[in-house]
Formats: C-alpha cells, sequence, structure tokens
C-alpha cells in the first residue's frame, strides 16, 4: 500500500503532484494536442511496470513476516520496528522526489530509485537480526517513496491534457497489482525456497528493469526549467501554503480532508503490514496466510478501475463513502467470522476495496476541493498528513499484537477509524466541490 499505497494515495491526482513533479508535467503536458502517441503508451507502460514493482517490494515485509518472525526465533511484534521503518523510508523518499525531480528530471530520478529499492531487497537476505532488517528496509523503503511521484510525473508528462487524469491512476494502481503479485509470489517462493527468496526475486526484477527504463523509457519533450515559482516556493516550505489551505471557506475542508487521509493510510497500511501474521492467529497456514495481501490488493485494484470509470460521472465524495462503507461492513464481517476459507478471502477484498480505492481517492478529492492557485498544495500535505497514518497504523496494530490482543479483536479495532473517516467524509458530502 504504500502504502497502501505509497497508496496511493499517490494515484488520482497523485502523490506526485504534491512532490512538485506533476505540476512541471502538466505544464508539459498540456502543450501536447490530439492523441496520445505511441511514446505515450510505453511511458505509462513502463511507468506502471515500475510501480508494480514497487508495490511488490513493499507488500515483501508483510507477507514474509511470519517466516522471517520464526527465522529469528522472536514473536511476530518484534517486526514493529521493521514495518514502521518502511514507511518512514517511504516518507523521506516522497519529501526527496520533488526537489530532486526539480533539479535532476524525473526520468534519471525513477531510474535511480528503482535500482536502488532493487540492490537494496538483494540485500534483505543478508540481515543477521531483526535490527539490520528494519535498517534495511528503513533506506530501501526511500527508494519506494521516491519511485512512484517520478512514475506519475513522467507518465503525465508524456500526454495530451484529456488523458493525464487516466494516466495517473493507471499507474497509481500499479502499487494493488504489485500487491496481489507480492502475495502470490509469496505464498509459493516462501513454502519452497524460504522468505530470502522474494527479496531476492524482488530485486533481481527491479534491476532489469532499470536497464529497461535506461534504453526505453521516453525522454520530456522539454527541459525541467519549465518549473514554476510557485512549485519551488513549495519546495522551500514555510507556513503560507498552510494559512492558505486553512483560509476562510476552506479550513473546514482542508482539517477533514487531512483527518480522512491519516485515517485511512493508518488503517490500510496496518492491515498490509500485519494481515498474514493476523491469519496465522486466525487458524490459517502460513502459505495460506500470505495470500490475504493478494486478496485485499486484488479489491483494491477493482475498486481502482471502478473509481476511474464513475469519476467523471459522480462526485467523487460519493464514491468514496461507498467504497468506505463496503471496507468497513467487510471488515467487521472478517472479525466476526466463523465462514469457510473463501468467505474470508471475500471480506479481505472489500476491506481492500474500501481502503484501497480510499487512499487513492483522497488526492482526486483534494483536487475537488481546492482552486487550481492551491492545488499542489493541497494534494501535497493530503498526502503528507496520509503518509503520517502509514507510519501510526502499523505501529499501533503492533503494540496490540504485542500485549496479546485477540486478532479478531485488532480487526474489529480498525473499523473505528474508518467509522471516523466517514463523518470526515461527510463534511465533503454538504459542500459542492470546485471544479
Amino acid at each position: 500500500m504504500t502504502n497502501i499505497a505509497q497508496a496511493n494515495s499517490r494515484g488520482g491526482a497523485g502523490e506526485g503532484c504534491g512532490s512538485g513533479a506533476v505540476d512541471t508535467s502538466t505544464r508539459i503536458g498540456s502543450t501536447s494536442v490530439g492523441r496520445a502517441s505511441r511514446s505515450t503508451w510505453i511511458a505509462i507502460a513502463l511507468s506502471f511496470v515500475a510501480v508494480v514493482l514497487d508495490g511488490l517490494d513493499t507488500s515483501s515485509i508483510g507477507v514474509a513476516a511470519p517466516a522471517i518472525a520464526a527465522h529469528f526465533a522472536v514473536p511476530p511484534a518484534a517486526l514493529t520496528a521493521a514495518f514502521v521503518l518502511t514507511s518512514v523510508g517511504a516518507v523521506l523518499g516522497y519529501l526527496a522526489s520533488g526537489p530532486l525531480v526539480s533539479r535532476f528530471e524525473a526520468r534519471p530520478v525513477l531510474i535511480a530509485s528503482v535500482a536502488m529499492f532493487g540492490v537494496l531487497s538483494l540485500a534483505t537476505p543478508l540481515a543477521g537480526s531483526v535490527g539490520q532488517l528494519a535498517a534495511l528496509r528503513l533506506v530501501t523503503a526511500i527508494g519506494l517513496g521516491a519511485a512512484l511521484p517520478s512514475a506519475i510525473a513522467i507518465a503525465t508528462s508524456q500526454c495530451p491534457p484529456r488523458l493525464r487524469e487516466t494516466a495517473a491512476v493507471i499507474v497509481g494502481t500499479g502499487l494493488a497489482a504489485g500487491g496481489i503479485l507480492g502475495g502470490v509470489l509469496g505464498a509459493v517462493l516462501t513454502a519452497h525456497l524460504g522468505w530470502q527468496s522474494i527479496f531476492i526475486i524482488g530485486g533481481a526484477l527491479p534491476l532489469a528493469l532499470s536497464l529497461v527504463l535506461l534504453l526505453w523509457l521516453p525522454r520530456r519533450a522539454a527541459a525541467g526549467d519549465l518549473v514554476s515559482i510557485n512549485q519551488r516556493d513549495l519546495h522551500r516550505g514555510g507556513l503560507k501554503p498552510i494559512g492558505d489551505l486553512l483560509a476562510t471557506g476552506l479550513g473546514a475542508r482542508t482539517i477533514s480532508l487531512w483527518l480522512f487521509s491519516f485515517l485511512i493510510f493508518a488503517d490500510g497500511y496496518a492491515l498490509v503490514f500485519w494481515l498474514p501474521t493476523l491469519l496465522i492467529k486466525f487458524g490459517f497456514s502460513p502459505e495460506y496466510a500470505q495470500l490475504g495481501i493478494s486478496f485485499f490488493s486484488a479489491g483494491g485494484l477493482v475498486a481502482n478501475v471502478t473509481v476511474m470509470l464513475l469519476v467523471s460521472r459522480l462526485p467523487i465524495a460519493r464514491i468514496l463513502l461507498s467504497g468506505l462503507v463496503v471496507g468497513v461492513i467487510s471488515a467487521a464481517g472478517l472479525a466476526a467470522h466463523d465462514l469457510i476459507p473463501i468467505g474470508v478471502w471475500l471480506l479481505i477484498a472489500g476491506t481492500g476495496a474500501g481502503l484501497i480505492s480510499c487512499s487513492v481517492g483522497q488526492s482526486a478529492l483534494a483536487v475537488a476541493i481546492y482552486p487550481e492557485a492551491l492545488r499542489t498544495h493541497g494534494v501535497g500535505f493530503s498526502a503528507a498528513a496520509g503518509r503520517i497514518g502509514s507510519i501510526i497504523g502499523p505501529a499501533v496494530a503492533g503494540l496490540l499484537i504485542s500485549m496479546g490482543v485477540a486478532p479478531k479483536a485488532i480487526v474489529l479495532a480498525a473499523t473505528i477509524p474508518a467509522l471516523v473517516a466517514i463523518l470526515a467524509l461527510l463534511q465533503h458530502m454538504r459542500t459542492p466541490t470546485r471544479t
């Protein structure tokens, strides 16, 4: 997910928007007219594959967690630091992506970040302790965090204006696709070759892709000197953007958006990282438990496609509310389950559908809220609130597991932030969005 996604939050207008990359690409993309060219679709396809591998690597630590805990002879809760530092690293990578893209352009940043998390994923099996594993995940996740904004920037910079949002959603959806791949590969690889194999595969594939990107990824049509003055101001920071977002007429909606993003990411990342461990405590075998992330991500993938089809016809707040209600009902059903396995998988998919689609959709909601002059800041700060949630959520879930709280109670507790997120979303149902 990453972060669920990495959000997601990172589809739609995408986290890349907040990083400063998308604003540049929008300026460039707006000069394109007519149909998308062959190079456009190559850029979208390669960016999508990069994000799929990002999602694969992000989910790998959760998929392999039960086997890693057994390998180091520690309780699963001992891996909390590795989960939290994965999210911290993603935040650092996200924050670095904007200045890096402004200085070096998105193409070299994407290639370097893919190669970086590929090399570090290959090094992960060399960790000799849980502490070393956590440190490696921190550094690996910096590359993961920088990859998605760069990929979205590249895909959108090659598009005519009418395809930009579609391209961003396609690329951002790669996180969910990577989660599916991670769950399936993890179940097979760890059963036959050990937990180290998922990190070896998850490192070799990005390294191979980095060479493909170097050879085939199209270059941008214009130089990076089109970065706007406003965007440079964003990189320098300061409190003025926050004041603008909290100004009269926007303050309540800004706060409710930040709260919504924080809660959705906290829930989503907690489940992405801890779901296999919880399913083992439910009584599933490790192999079946690892498939939980695949079903969670598959639900999100289907939901993202649905959002993409509906967003031009219905208000985004109404779409997200419907998805979140599905997620809450599914999570509550999972917590109360005494079902056959297929029922559990369907409930996991429903939970993922609600949480992942909202992680992606919060960026689109920010775009709908703010006028053009504040849109980049609005998307960026919303994504930042979500990334903070992606740190807090796994830490709280790990604390509950270490305290011996029953797994069904932990899943049921996950509905509480989601219910509060529904209340936050109601603020956007009452107020018309901007166009």
